[in-house]
Formats: C-alpha cells, structure tokens, sequence
C-alpha cells in the first residue's frame, strides 16, 4: 500500500469518518503484515505525522494501538453491513474511543485516561458475585479461588479445571445408571466453558445457572437451563441431547445452537446455527412439567419462541451470527427495543435500568464490544441520538 494511502486511512480511521470499505481495507492490511518487522515503526511514523497534521484529539501511539488491537479483534467474525448502517454512530465511538494504549490503561475506577477527553463515569463493570459450582453432594466451589487440575471426583468421573473451563472425564455412558448432578452458576459480567463427558462443549452467558449429570444415562442426555447457553453437541445416533426450560424441551442428536430461557424473560428462544433440533413447548401448569404435542424441526437459520404460560410455538429467520455474538464478546443488536438491549446490558454490568418519556418500547441496532465500561458503552448509545443517559450509583436512566 502506497504511503500516502495509509495516511488517509489513518487519518478517516482516527477521526471517525472512515467509510466501511476502507474500514476492512486498513485492518486487513494490519492483520496481514502482524509480522512485518517494519509495520509497527511504519504506522508509528505515519501516526505521528498524521496527529501533527490533522490535530487529532488522541495520541498517536494510543491511536496505534487501537488499531492493532481491532484489527485483531475484527478477524474471528465478520458481522453483516446492516450492523454498520443502524449502528454507525456507535461504531466510530468504537473507533475513537474504546480499544485502550497499552501504554494508558484504565484506571481503577472506571475513568479512561485524560487523553480520550470526554469519558468521565466511574461505574465499574467488576461483578461482585464469583462464578460457582455445584457438586452433587453439596459442596460448592469457588472457581475464581479454584486451581487448575483436577477438581473433584463425583462417582466414577472426573472434573478437571484449566482456568477457564470445566472437563468432565468418565466412562460412557453410565452403566449403572446414577444420576449425580452439578449446577454452574455465572454471575453477571462473567461467561464460562465446560466440555461434558460425551465431549459436547458448552459455552455460558452472564447470569446462567446450567444443571447437568456427571455421567449421562444410556437412554437420553439431559440438561436444564436458566439464562443463555451455546452448545456444540457431539454426535451420537440414538442417544438424544435433551435441553430443558421452564417453557421449552429441546432434542438434538448432534449439532450446534443456542437457548436463551432467562428468568426474567417471558419468551424462551432457541436458535439453531447448524444441524437440526426439534423443539417442543412445555404443558401449561403440569407438576411435574411434561411437553406438549406441539413441536416444530428447525433448520439452520431459524429461531424457536415460546412464552412461559403458553404452548405456540413461533418460528421465524434469524441471523445467528447476531444470537450469538455474545460468545465473541460483542453486543450486536439489529432494530432491538431498549428495554431488550438493557437486559443484556444490565446482565453483563449488573446494573439496574429505569426509563423516562416512554423509551423502553425505541428501537436501536449497534455492534458494541462487552469490555468496554458501562459508561463507555451508554456514551455509544447515546451518540446515535436515539436516547440520553444518567448513571445514578448502580441504576442507568434512560431517557429522551
């Protein structure tokens, strides 16, 4: 790339005004030279003489590295143009704000340093609560305080830790057939792994509790949520993979999709990424609860809903990529209510949110970081000119 081309793309990129195309030109172009010897003093040079030459409002060696730091943020998915269009507002704050220097980190109380200007909130977003697990006997574990190796023993099973997630090693499937069962719970702001004894791997969204067996029976593999899980089944043909919900029962022999049932939600949504799953509603009022005969097969791209008290079951397209960004870190929402787009933040920041002049039921679409602070993300919401914020102590108010 010429020199002179690189300049301008620093420059858009720093100001906020670079287009989408030019956008994936500069961070591919970062990405690809990662290597290169010669690009950090490259882009350093070049930075400085942009920042003399455009009066930028940042440093260049925060400019830098934010730009390195996205262009490795951007590569593991690719989210569609829409995300650009109804989000732009929030994007360039992504652009001019957000990813930090190496050399000025954030300070201990949530205020990014002097040299981004205008971010003056002191809301942390460290949750108070730890992550915790369950054993079938009783006992709980920490396992923020939990060493890595192996955990605990339940049965003829093994659970191992490795920092970041749970293993659960043991023969298959059990003969005995016992049912000894652990529950992980995340507390919000917090996501957790864990890899079953079948190999299926599960990924956990803030605020989850997720039950499981230690050993599943020869017959069926049963687990039961509240909150939001991820989950890549390994295959077994006639042993079924059984997700439960308080609203919804759904059964894979193998596949990749997401359940989102939490307790503060009315609707359960299960929305499938690849393979094939069979959804089906739960009784109203039955004890035990006991499934309905509706039940719909989805197809990759759809997304099941039910709402607790009734047995339809809607089924429309979605776009997964968006369900699921959660896993990459990333608020994406594409026309959301506020009032949908605040559960997830409160989850995540665990904050509580209120709302004035009727904003609950405005509609908003964005592509957000999560490890931006709580104060740096509503700055983002609030650039799109949709909504304004205060933060009062724990409590976000949103308003016109």
């Amino acid at each position: 790339m010429e020199r002179s081309r690189l300049r301008q793309l620093l420059t858009d990129y720093s100001t906020g005004t670079i287009s989408e195309t030019d956008l994936e030109i500069l961070l591919d172009y970062v990405a690809g030279h990662q290597h290169d010897a010669n690009l950090d003093s490259l882009l350093e040079e070049l930075l400085e003489e942009t920042d003399a030459a455009a009066d930028l409002p940042i440093d260049a060696e925060t400019l830098y590295q934010r730009i390195v730091d996205h262009s490795a943020f951007s590569r593991p998915r690719r989210f569609s143009k829409k995300y650009w269009n109804y989000g732009a507002a929030a994007v360039l704050l992504l652009l001019g704000g957000w990813l930090l220097s190496k050399k000025d980190p954030i300070s201990n109380n949530g205020v990014l340093p002097d040299s981004t200007a205008t971010l003056t909130h002191t809301v942390t977003s460290s949750p108070s609560d730890k992550p915790i697990l369950r054993l079938a006997d009783g006992r709980t574990i920490d396992l923020d305080d939990a060493a890595n190796g192996l955990l605990a023993v339940e049965g003829e099973t093994q659970i191992k830790f490795d920092g970041a997630t749970l293993h659960y090693e043991g023969e298959l499937p059990d003969a005995n057939g016992k049912l000894l069962t652990n529950t992980i719970v995340t507390p919000k702001g917090r996501q957790y792994q864990l890899v079953l004894p079948d190999g299926s791997k599960i990924w956990l969204n803030a605020a989850t509790e997720f039950t499981y067996p230690v050993q599943f029976n020869k017959s069926r593999r049963e687990v039961t949520i509240n909150g939001e899980a991820y989950f890549e089944v390994e295959k077994a043909a006639d042993w079924p993979f059984i997700v439960k919900t308080k609203s919804q029962e759904v059964e894979v022999l193998g596949t990749h999709f997401n359940v989102s049932a939490y307790e503060d939600d009315e609707q359960a949504k299960t929305t499938l990424v690849e393979g094939s799953v069979k959804v089906s509603s739960i009784a109203v009022g039955s004890a035990p609860a006991q499934i309905t005969n509706r039940s719909i097969i989805l197809t990759p791209g759809q997304q099941a809903v039910t709402k607790r008290g009734k047995s339809q079951i809607v089924v429309g397209s979605i776009d997964t990529e968006e369900v699921i960004s959660w896993k990459e870190n990333l608020f994406v929402f594409y026309d959301e209510e506020i009032s949908e787009v605040m559960k997830k933040v409160s989850r995540w920041y665990d904050v509580e949110v209120t709302y004035l002049d009727g904003m609950a039921g405005k509609r908003i679409g964005g592509s957000i970081p999560r490890f931006a602070s709580i104060g740096e993300l509503m700055d983002a919401l609030q650039a799109t000119g949709l909504l304004h914020y205060k933060l009062e102590g724990g409590i976000v108010v949103i308003m016109k």
